[in-house]
């Protein structure tokens, strides 16, 4: 009964409008959640760090401890025991947080978001928060404290942040594998222990720009979410919190549905597809390794090339949305050479080409295999990011083209039509890994084209391509085909289905085209036949049930002949807003 009192009495906090703390997420304006975020949209590129004493190990940070309480199988490499001690041998000299950020700086980075303490419960800075019972096997504090390493580690990181000039994020996971309290009964107590080292992040540090969660299970009534935000609000009223604060609890009141969703969505180690209405950041791995894995240091990461990892940022940025890119330090502090090499190639790039970068909006022309554009909102200036050296024919902007050229200046032949554009890079134009046209038009670009952004795209139709058409489906009651359209789907419990025959093995590139209003829908596409795998995804936020997008929902491998149903069903009901649907193709890979 205590705790539903005080629970009751935290809900009302919230939502007063007097000298209560103001939570954004519930109360904010539109025009005051725009000039929030607006550093976080104009920055495009941060620096993600994995880091602790799982490095000593060589195996996956959290997910590389056998015998934990959540997760399947993967990853399991190290007991338990030899897990949960590694702290005693983490003495990291080589760190060095202002020549790490001083890298970061000269990359182009804008700003970092550093784990403070990940599913494995040890904390990197001198907390003084309680996480075992004294008498355990485990030191009380479980934290930096009580390793060889005798510097508070996210003390360094924020003074190297501010000396140079970056935004400073902190990474933190509310869930706890090793914690005796966590998720037991009403979590009263877990819930004390981590807000309060919340608290401290936010109060110990000097400013913090960014709380990046990492998602949370139970039941909404064993957590105290409301008193978290308050709690954090009152430290910092233009603090951003991502998507995965609240996101894995369940039952969460509608009232509160906005705190899931936070300021901003985080696709994980993938591109997230175009999304105009609402911001994101994809967090991307630099050196991945076979089994997906590579966010802490791992000695079978295979680092991404240069042209990779800038094609990636500018997929991100021409998408409208940022990069967090992940390293992994060394054990010893110190960087793999390889990963300090991309970060200081990719600094000469983005000093050249900054300006298609920062300040930017993704479009007009929706971005794919071919590069993408940007454009600075109320300019007459739009970029090219090309990925390939041959002439590109785009469908027509509303805006007219008046000149085309590098950023340096170079002039780049351009033909202008009815309906099309075509630019042609001159070999003295061409960089080496992705290029840039900047257009002059004669009038501000004004949002999207929600179409296929390069012209004759709907004949490119590759060989043995499945599409699936709307008149075919099979529609559950609360659907029905408009036009050229499935629409309605705003009950999470409906679904379309297609009947498929394969008369031969296949692996199939899945393109979906949508169009949603409002964030949090995903999709789920799944098989009756069982021999291949379903794939999900979240529906990109089209800003207008009228406007349709096209993009990438991952792929699918078909190892036999046969027959099956191809099936759409709504992922995270409680989540769900309505989605319509135009397209489904499956287009064969090579």
């Amino acid at each position: 009964m205590r705790y539903l009192v005080v629970m009751l009495l935290s809900c009302l906090m919230l939502v007063k409008t007097d000298d209560a703390v103001v939570v954004p997420q519930l109360k904010e304006t539109e025009q005051a959640e725009t000039s929030r975020i607006k550093w976080f949209r104009d920055a495009k590129f941060g620096l993600f760090i994995h880091w602790g004493p799982a490095s000593i190990s060589g195996q996956e940070i959290s997910w590389g401890m056998q015998d934990r309480i959540e997760g399947g199988a993967k990853h399991q490499k190290v007991p338990r025991e030899r897990y949960m001690n590694l702290y005693k041998e983490f003495n990291p000299t080589e760190f060095d947080a202002d020549g790490l950020l001083s890298l970061a700086k000269g990359a182009g980075m804008e700003y970092i978001v550093f784990v403070t303490k990940h599913h494995d419960g040890f904390s990197l800075w001198e907390t003084k928060q309680n996480h075992f019972p004294a008498g355990a096997d485990y030191p009380q504090k479980y934290s930096i404290a009580d390793a060889p390493y005798d510097k508070d580690i996210c003390k360094e990181v924020a003074a190297a942040t501010k000396k140079h000039g970056l935004k400073l994020g902190w990474y933190y996971s509310t869930r706890d594998w090793t914690h005796p309290e966590y998720l037991k009964g009403d979590n009263q107590a877990y819930n004390d222990y981590y807000e309060n080292q919340v608290e401290e992040l936010l109060t110990d540090y000097g400013p913090v720009d960014i709380m990046w969660f990492d998602h949370c299970f139970g039941d909404w009534d064993q957590y105290t979410i409301p008193r978290l935000y308050e709690k954090m609000y009152a430290k910092n009223s233009n603090l951003l919190v991502n998507n995965r604060a609240v996101r894995g609890i369940k039952d969460v009141p509608k009232e509160y549905e906005s705190l899931v969703f936070g300021d901003y969505d985080t696709p994980e180690n993938r591109m997230g597809a175009y999304q105009h209405g609402r911001p994101w950041e994809s967090c991307m791995i630099l050196s991945p390794t076979p089994d997906h894995g590579g966010w802490s240091y791992r000695p079978d990461g295979v680092t991404r090339s240069l042209d990779e990892t800038l094609k990636l940022l500018s997929s991100c940025v021409t998408g409208d949305g940022n990069m967090l890119l992940n390293l992994a330090p060394l054990p010893d502090g110190s960087l793999k050479p390889e990963e300090k090499a991309i970060l200081e190639g990719i600094g000469p790039w983005m000093k050249k080409n900054g300006e298609a970068i920062y300040g930017t909006r993704g479009g007009p022309w929706i971005n794919g295999d071919w590069g993408g554009s940007t454009y600075k909102e109320k300019e007459n200036v739009v970029y090219l990011h090309l990925f390939e050296n041959k002439e590109i024919l785009l469908n027509r902007i509303p805006q007219t083209v008046l000149k085309a050229e590098t950023i340096d200046g170079i002039a780049v032949p351009f033909e202008q039509g009815e309906r099309t554009v075509s630019v042609s890079l001159p070999k003295e134009a061409v960089d080496d890994h992705v290029s840039i046209v900047k257009l002059t038009l004669d009038a501000p670009a004004a949002g999207p084209l929600f179409a296929p952004a390069l012209a004759g795209n709907a004949a490119n139709v590759v060989p043995g391509t499945l599409e699936f058409a709307v008149d075919k489906a099979t529609l559950t009651a609360g659907l029905k085909v408009d036009g050229d359209a499935i629409t309605g789907w705003a009950n999470p419990k409906d679904g379309i289905s297609w009947d498929l025959g394969l008369d031969s093995p296949g692996k199939y590139k899945v393109q979906l085209t949508t169009s949603c209003a409002k964030p949090g829908s995903i999709v789920v596409l799944n098989f009756s036949a069982k021999s291949a795998k379903g794939l999900h995804g979240p529906v990109p936020v089209t800003g207008d049930l009228k406007n349709f997008q096209t993009y990438n929902l991952g792929e699918v491998y078909f190892p036999n002949a046969e027959t099956t149903k191809v099936r759409l069903r709504a992922g995270h009901p409680h989540a769900w807003k309505q989605v319509d649907v135009k397209g489904l193709k499956f287009i064969p890979i090579n």
